[in-house]
C-alpha cells in the first residue's frame, strides 16, 4: 500500500510539473506572439531610393487599411494583353525582385510587383490580416486599370500564400502558385496550433492556403517540388479538372523559381 501511495504521489508531482511547463510555454508564446512578425521583415530602403531597370516601369504607392503604405512597380509591355499581379517571396525588396519582370514581359504581359510592409519603402504593421487586406487593396486598384478577365495572379513562396487567398476571393483569369510556403514556420506553426488547441492561437501566421485553393473559382496552376510533404504538393488532391499540377523532380524551394520547367510552365500559361 505504501509503495502505491508513493507511486501516486510521484505521478501527481509529474502531472503538476508537466501542467506547469505546458501552461508556462503557452503563456510565453502567447505573450510574445507579436514578435513572430520579425520573420516577415526585410531590408528597408530610403524614401528617396530610385529604382533602375532597363524595362519601362511606373512606381506606385497604395494606401491600405490599418495604416499601410505599399510601394509597387508596374512594368509595362509595349503590346500588353493583360497583367501579372506577382507576389514575391519573403525577403529582398523591389530592387532585386524587379528582375523578375522580364519573365512575364516577354509574353506581352504587364507586371505589378509589390513590397510587403517593412520591405523596401513599404510601411505599416505586419499581421496576417494585413497581408490579406493589403493584397486585396492592390488587386482592387489593379482592376481599375485592367478587366479582371486579363489579370493573372502569380505568387512564389510566401507570395503563393497571398496569391491563393486572392484567388479564393476574386475571379482572375488564372492563378499560378509557385511552391507556396510561409516564412520558416509552416510545420512548427501547425504543430503548435494543434498542441495548444482549443486555447486561443499563439501564432498569428497560420496561412489557410489549402482552404483558399479549395474555394478558388478560376483555374489554378500549382508548381511544386517533388517533396510530398510540402504545402504545394499537398494541394494536388484539392485541384479539379480546371486546374493543373506540375511537380519538378530534383528542384528545391530555392531553385524552383528559376528552374527551366517552371519557366516552361509560365510560358505555357501566358502564351
Amino acid at each position: 500500500m505504501l509503495k502505491i501511495k508513493r507511486r501516486l504521489k510521484w505521478i501527481w508531482i509529474g502531472l503538476l510539473i508537466t501542467s506547469l511547463i505546458y501552461a508556462g510555454s503557452y503563456l510565453f508564446l502567447y505573450i510574445n506572439k507579436d514578435e513572430q512578425a520579425n520573420r516577415y521583415r526585410s531590408t528597408i530602403l530610403p524614401n528617396n531610393f530610385e529604382f533602375s531597370f532597363s524595362q519601362k516601369f511606373e512606381e506606385i504607392y497604395f494606401k491600405t487599411p490599418h495604416s499601410g503604405l505599399l510601394n509597387a512597380l508596374l512594368f509595362k509591355s509595349p503590346h500588353s494583353k493583360g497583367v501579372v499581379c506577382f507576389w514575391k517571396g519573403n525577403g529582398g525588396t523591389l530592387n532585386n525582385w524587379g528582375l523578375m519582370a522580364p519573365t512575364f514581359l516577354q509574353y506581352n504581359y504587364d507586371v505589378l510587383i509589390t513590397d510587403y510592409r517593412q520591405h523596401g519603402k513599404s510601411k505599416g504593421g505586419i499581421t496576417l490580416a494585413n497581408f490579406y487586406s493589403d493584397a486585396q487593396t492592390v488587386y482592387d486598384s489593379l482592376k481599375k486599370r485592367y478587366p479582371e478577365s486579363v489579370i493573372i495572379i502569380c505568387g512564389y513562396s510566401l507570395g503563393g500564400r497571398i496569391a491563393a487567398h486572392l484567388a479564393a476571393n476574386n475571379t482572375p483569369k488564372l492563378t499560378l502558385l509557385l511552391d507556396p510556403a510561409s516564412a520558416g514556420g509552416d510545420f512548427s506553426d501547425r504543430v503548435t496550433e494543434t498542441l495548444f488547441s482549443p486555447l486561443p492561437s499563439v501564432t498569428g501566421f497560420v496561412f489557410p492556403t489549402k482552404s483558399d485553393v479549395a474555394k478558388a473559382r478560376s483555374p489554378i496552376v500549382v508548381v511544386s517540388t517533388d517533396n510530398p510533404h510540402s504545402v504545394a504538393y499537398q494541394l494536388k488532391t484539392l485541384l479539379t479538372q480546371k486546374d493543373e499540377f506540375v511537380a519538378i523532380p530534383g528542384a528545391t524551394h530555392e531553385t524552383l523559381l528559376t528552374h527551366s520547367k517552371t519557366q516552361q510552365t509560365i510560358a505555357h500559361v501566358l502564351r
